[in-house]
């Protein structure tokens, strides 16, 4: 794929963490041609990418029916020191009717426990805040992702409840952000 007629994606950039919003484009690439994502993330080649529930097939088909709403999806974490991807974040779409987005993220494992998908996190919900149509930033974790819960609970978003995903055949807990929640 030719870079140059590549769209140039949104980028975030908090205190370490470069934040890239997949296109249409990179999505694809990522399906297709590893190697040639990373070339495009300007990133080292990453063995063990994707990080775990990040469904490289999906994401690509959602940015592929919805090309006008990149950085509504899927963004990738790269640290700008090493030249890596360390993990991903993003929504479930473009806010909804009632201007809710749901936020996820994962991690790679290596790169777990170090307050980075905290960051993402933030620097994601603060992205989506700019947007005058979002009035909440939501999350949906499984009941037993202990370390899912203290990301949350770090970037400021509290319990709302619990629920049964019957697809999934799991307990889950619902979060909403309160920015007055978020640690100091």
């Amino acid at each position: 794929m030719d870079r140059s007629k590549m769209k140039k994606p949104i980028e975030l950039v908090s205190s370490r963490l470069r934040l890239i919003a997949l296109t249409p484009e990179l999505a694809a690439l990522q399906k297709s041609d590893r190697m040639a994502f990373f070339k495009a993330l300007e990133v080292e080649p990453e063995p063990s990418w994707p990080p775990e529930l990040f469904d490289v097939e999906t994401m690509a088909d959602e940015l592929a029916n919805h090309p006008g709403d990149t950085g509504w999806y899927s963004w990738v974490y790269i640290s700008p020191v090493m030249h890596r991807l360390l993990g991903c974040g993003g929504f479930k779409g473009a806010p909804d009717a009632e201007g809710r987005v749901e936020i996820g993220y994962s991690m790679l494992t290596s790169y777990r426990e170090q307050g980075l998908a905290t960051e993402g996190v933030n620097a994601l919900t603060g992205w989506a805040y700019q947007d005058y149509r979002v009035k909440h930033v939501i999350a949906n974790t499984p009941a037993d992702r202990d370390a899912s819960h203290r990301v949350l609970e770090k970037a400021g978003f509290v319990q709302t409840g619990t629920f049964r995903d019957e697809a999934d055949n799991t307990d889950m807990i619902g979060w909403i952000y309160r920015p007055s929640q978020a640690a100091a």
